[in-house]
């Protein structure tokens, strides 16, 4: 077995020959042989780079990932100018979600052997998730311009192009990809991808439906997704369950320590609830928890505890940070599997609104701190920073500027955490408001956030959880939403199933913020004078 210790050095001579008889081997998939000849180098010579290298390839192969690393580590500690050594070892490091060692990794591969394509393709990949798009586009052309014939350099260069919205350009590069790989599901998804974001919805699916025929999960989802955002939840919420979580599928990121809970009228008592993606996502289908508990499930809600406190009064599950490994249940769901256990129509999206409440001590405590003077409209930009979920939901604050130039309206501030820094940068002219430092400073979320909005004439935001917190609250609120929004926004419409005191403001095309704001100004100037006159 390869070993992380071995004896002292005695023919380097004899390590070589053993090193050399081990790739052999294991070119002629004989692994066994291969690792005994691999350990029997080590001992002669533990400090061989070549072998330690090797070595690392082979336990990571096996699953071993961290001593796979470590032994990469002692690799480059032996050999510092070992390129694959550098290059394999940041392959690892991504895999283990460590990407900016990883790129650092392959930035000494790139110094050391700048001709190789595969090295800037790997670049490009760390790039990308980092949120450093345009290097990342930079570095896939790179490795395109070394490879002209290397497939995984187009779809890398397409993700990055679609990311930084440039559908077409991404489209031209799946579309390459594909015709060097035949049969090549990743691309068919980025195509599919690219079609939607230029509102080629049937042309999409058909792409979408190719790759799923490869075998692709990811295109499961993605034609899920596609089919929701049509309006077609029948099929959407079929496909919408072979959505990724982490990068793992559900069953895989939740695990299956019981059965499926298939609906109200599945007879199970005791069911497990499972947090599955983002605190919006939370918020808009807690509403089905109360459903399950008049339809005489237990619930047991598995979810963040900086949400029991906001989310507890309202559902009588039980809300707990972890599942309890005592406790049996007679089945489980994904909160997010809740519309398709309930059979959610379009027609039929349950919205109690409001089905969330601020505290009434809160309350208090907000109402002099926001006041009563002019319209008062509550304002967020930014939505999860992480590079690799969709930052083209944000905006940047400057674009609400021509909201400040509405008579009579003042804008407070709702933001929380990333995106509070543009605050600093605003002119003297376009003023917002912050409520201090102690706004929804504590342990728990949103529920200051909640108890502002009650004294708040107006929410406009982005689509961020702020959305779905007004909207649960029965609040007025506009969302300001990207050209390709998300499927829970549908298509075509201002209104939204969901949110009933919901408004939806949509870019005419990628980008165009300006459009967007010069619509809701239009919109906040009218209501703001009826409100006055009333």
């Amino acid at each position: 077995m390869l070993s992380e210790t071995a004896g002292g050095w005695r023919d380097q001579r004899g390590a070589d020959r053993l090193y050399a008889d081990a790739v052999a081997l294991w070119d002629r998939g004989r692994e066994m042989e291969a690792v005994e000849r691999l350990d029997a180098a080590l001992r002669e010579r533990p400090d061989f780079a070549e072998a330690l290298c090797m070595g690392a390839y082979i336990l990571n192969n096996r699953g071993k990932r961290e001593v796979a690393l470590r032994f990469y580590r002692r690799a480059v500690n032996c050999n510092r100018k070992l390129p694959s050594a550098w290059s394999n070892m940041g392959k690892l490091l991504f895999q283990l979600d460590r990407h900016a060692e990883a790129l650092e990794a392959f930035e000494t591969a790139a110094a050391l052997i700048p001709a190789e394509a595969d090295v800037h393709n790997s670049r490009a990949g760390a790039l990308r998730v980092l949120g450093r798009l345009g290097e990342s586009e930079t570095a896939a052309r790179e490795a395109l311009r070394l490879r002209p014939n290397f497939p995984e350099a187009a779809l890398n260069l397409g993700t990055a192009l679609l990311k930084l919205g440039r559908a077409e350009e991404a489209l031209e590069f799946y579309r390459r990809a594909e015709a060097l790989r035949p049969r090549f599901a990743d691309a068919l998804c980025g195509e599919a991808l690219a079609l939607r974001a230029l509102g080629l919805l049937e042309k999409a699916r058909a792409a979408f439906a190719l790759a799923e025929g490869l075998g692709s999960r990811e295109a499961v989802s993605g034609k899920g997704c596609l089919d929701l955002l049509m309006g077609d939840f029948a099929r959407g919420w079929e496909g919408y369950e072979a959505r990724w979580i982490a990068g793992k599928s559900l069953t895989e990121a939740l695990g299956t320590r019981f059965p499926p809970w298939s609906g109200p009228k599945s007879g199970a008592k005791r069911v497990l609830v499972l947090n599955d993606h983002g605190l919006g996502d939370t918020i808009q289908f807690f509403r089905y928890l109360p459903m399950m508990s008049g339809s005489g499930a237990e619930v047991t809600f598995v979810c963040p505890r900086k949400m029991h406190r906001l989310l507890g009064p309202h559902s009588d599950a039980f809300l707990v940070e972890k599942a309890p490994a005592e406790k049996d249940f007679d089945a489980q769901i994904a909160i997010s599997s809740l519309p398709r256990a309930f059979a959610t129509r379009l027609e039929t999206v349950p919205a109690p609104i409001p089905y969330l409440h601020s505290e009434p001590a809160l309350r208090r405590k907000w109402a002099e701190r926001v006041g009563e003077r002019g319209f008062k409209v509550g304002v967020a930009w930014q939505g999860n920073p992480n590079p690799e979920a969709d930052l083209a939901r944000s905006i940047p604050l400057a674009e609400f500027a021509p909201l400040a130039n509405v008579p009579n309206v003042r804008l407070i501030s709702l933001q929380k955490g990333f995106g509070v820094e543009q605050l600093e940068a605003l002119p003297s002219h376009f003023q917002v408001e912050a409520l201090g430092d102690d706004f929804d400073a504590g342990p728990d979320a949103f529920v200051d956030a909640a108890a502002v909005m009650s004294h708040l004439d107006l929410v406009v935001t982005c689509d961020t959880s702020i959305a779905h917190l007004a909207g649960a609250l029965g609040r007025p609120v506009w969302v300001a939403l990207k050209n390709d929004a998300e499927w829970r926004w549908l298509r075509d419409r201002a209104d939204s199933p969901w949110y009933p005191t919901m408004r939806l403001f949509r870019q005419p095309k990628v980008d165009d913020w300006p459009s967007v704001f010069a619509e809701i100004s239009r919109a906040l100037a009218a209501t703001a004078i009826h409100a006055r006159a009333s």
